[in-house]
């Protein structure tokens, strides 16, 4: 059985991370709509849903792919004042959507712009959950 890209995309950013910042896959066939993983770190803990697209837009727009169980998780648990956001990957690197950005487009061009590498990703994470979150604005 052959791995799918989202799941290779997860482990080519985990790879980056301190071997001492927990982690949790998540796959609950029983509750739907939870992120993929789960971070904890010294300040806070980050709620992340991973989607990958096989290739860098060219025109258009781009919203992740989220179901609707997903949207009312990440939606509910952003205004109960958690750490949640969705990554879209890309074979070149990947997208962070935070503060209900998610359920919004943006136009390929901004997606492009905002593209960073799976280092600059972990790195990012790691961040995250060491220095703390607030409603939207690291701290």
């Amino acid at each position: 059985m052959s791995t799918k890209p989202e799941t290779t995309f997860i482990a080519s950013i985990h790879k980056f991370l301190p071997k001492d910042l927990y982690r949790m896959k998540n796959n609950n066939p029983f509750t739907g709509g939870v992120p993929d993983c789960w971070y904890s770190g010294d300040s806070c803990d980050l709620w992340v849903e991973y989607k990958f697209i096989p290739r860098l837009p060219s025109r258009g727009n781009v919203r992740p792919n989220l179901s609707a169980l997903q949207l009312d998780w990440l939606n509910n648990r952003y205004r109960e004042g958690r750490n949640v956001m969705v990554i879209v990957g890309t074979p070149e690197g990947g997208v962070i959507f935070r503060c209900e950005q998610w359920a919004r487009d943006i136009s390929a061009k901004e997606f492009n712009t905002r593209l960073v590498t799976r280092h600059a990703l972990a790195q990012w994470i790691e961040q995250e959950v060491s220095t703390g979150w607030i409603k939207g604005k690291s701290i």
